[in-house]
């Protein structure tokens, strides 16, 4: 009995640090000296990290697409390397873009190749990521103010085009707003510029976002800084089709502080980390329907790092605090932390890599009632458990099986009674009555409100 528990025990173990590093989230982590290393977080409690996966730059961004990580080496670094999370995380390329670039991120193009932002020198690069060569240069100096630089760095792919933050800013002026930043837009079909999109704020800092509005249409979110310490500039919104902003979602001061990065929810709360004039950072949630903010947790320094969302009501924060860095988890339907301390990560963590969406947060609706899915029993299992739910009286429920690559395998609907209650059974099999591998599966309960989520670990 005692041989056979230990055999589970391992088995588990085994398949959870496979599906971690294979399938992510993962976590970039660094001290800023001369290498940082790459990280995977389990995706559900107590959201184990695991050891370092890679030693990457000190000073590094990251994407996920097709498989495989990118990392982007920012600074003097000047180089890309490529990563096979599904082979042991093994190094599949590294190759080098050249001196004085200053590389900020890379964005993938329908036929496959890649382009990469430069922060150094005005030119876009365009990229064969399997020969590791430069294809192409196009030129930003056009874009550029009087320092003959525009400062492009995020970058987002969307409907054919790039979208790339053109921050505009002065370097004989400590790096202060030269005037209103721009998205620069390529056309990835014919490989031209398009007019450019005049934003009403300076700094354009973030991620770049799609946001889909309450009319269903689909627009482009971007926190624009301005000037740090002065509350100028908020998370603006830019029309694709129209190519023009139509002006700030929620400003810096509504906010409470220079925008860092942002989770959009539906059409009604955004997440945010802030800075405060004294340079303290916060993670602060907004309503967007009745303008009320709170702050969840905030900081007597520069240490929230990055946010991202997860799609199952769960908030990732990376914390840089000195003695106390880590990953944090908050409940993104309460607010409340769900982690009683930072996870530690070795180095202090900087940026979130997530699956499937790379590192822009995904739009999903929030729920007005909040639906809870309970823990699945028994778990593991082999081949069946009960997975209970919890909703409104007498509500019709989406349940569906994913795989950690998102293939939905199985689905059912299944009603509450009058108290709410309803319960899922797993089967260990898909809709076609095929056995499934052993391995972690997602079980994901959507209603018209919203989803929620448990893993079910099969073991055979």
């Amino acid at each position: 009995m005692k041989r056979a528990t230990v055999f589970l025990l391992l088995t588990l173990l085994s398949l959870l640090g496979t599906a971690w590093a294979q399938d992510g989230p993962w976590v970039i982590t660094t001290d800023y000296s001369l290498f940082g290393r790459m990280r995977s977080l389990a995706p559900e409690q107590p959201w184990t990290v695991s050891a370092d996966l890679a030693t990457i730059p000190g000073d590094a961004v990251g994407r996920y697409h097709d498989g495989l990580i990118y990392i982007v080496g920012r600074g003097g670094a000047n180089l890309i390397q490529i990563y096979d999370p599904a082979d042991g995380f093994s190094l599949v390329r590294e190759f080098s873009l050249g001196s004085g670039l200053n590389p900020q991120d890379i964005a993938f193009a329908p036929d496959g190749s890649a382009y990469v932002s430069c922060y150094d020198s005005a030119v876009l690069l365009r990229v064969d990521t399997e020969a590791g060569t430069i294809l192409d240069t196009f030129s930003t100096a056009a874009y550029a103010d009087n320092d003959g630089l525009p400062e492009t760095a995020w970058m987002l792919a969307y409907e054919g085009r790039l979208y790339i933050t053109c921050q505009l800013l002065d370097r004989g002026n400590w790096y202060a707003p030269a005037g209103p930043g721009k998205l620069l837009v390529f056309d990835l079909t014919t490989r031209q510029w398009l007019p450019a999109v005049e934003l009403v704020g300076a700094d354009p800092y973030t991620r770049i976002v799609p946001y889909q509005d309450a009319s269903g249409q689909t627009l482009l979110a971007v926190g624009c800084v301005g000037y740090y310490a002065l509350f100028d500039g908020g998370i603006e919104l830019v029309n694709p089709v129209t190519g023009t902003s139509d002006g700030y979602l929620v400003t810096e001061a509504a906010l409470g502080g220079d925008v860092l990065t942002f989770v959009i929810l539906g059409n009604r709360m955004i997440f945010a980390l802030v800075s405060s004039p004294s340079f303290s950072t916060s993670l602060v949630w907004f309503d967007l329907a009745d303008g009320e903010l709170t702050t969840l947790d905030q900081s007597n320094g520069y240490t929230h790092a990055d946010l991202a969302f997860d799609g199952d009501f769960q908030l990732f924060v990376a914390d840089r605090t000195t003695g106390a860095s880590g990953v944090r988890v908050f409940d993104a339907a309460s607010g409340a932390e769900l982690t009683t301390g930072p996870l530690p990560t070795g180095l202090p963590p900087f940026l979130f890599i997530m699956p499937a969406v790379g590192t822009v947060s995904p739009v999903v609706e929030m729920p007005t009632s909040r639906l809870s899915v309970g823990a699945p029993y028994p778990n593991p299992c082999n081949p069946t458990a009960v997975v209970p739910i919890q909703g409104l009286a007498g509500q019709d429920l989406q349940v569906g099986v994913f795989d950690l690559r998102g293939r939905r395998l199985a689905r059912q609907v299944v009603r509450t009674d009058g108290d709410g209650r309803a319960t899922y059974s797993f089967t260990g099999q898909d809709d076609a009555g095929a056995a499934l591998a052993a391995g972690v599966y997602r079980v994901v309960v959507q209603s018209g409100a919203g989803l929620a989520a448990r893993s079910v670990i099969l073991v055979k």
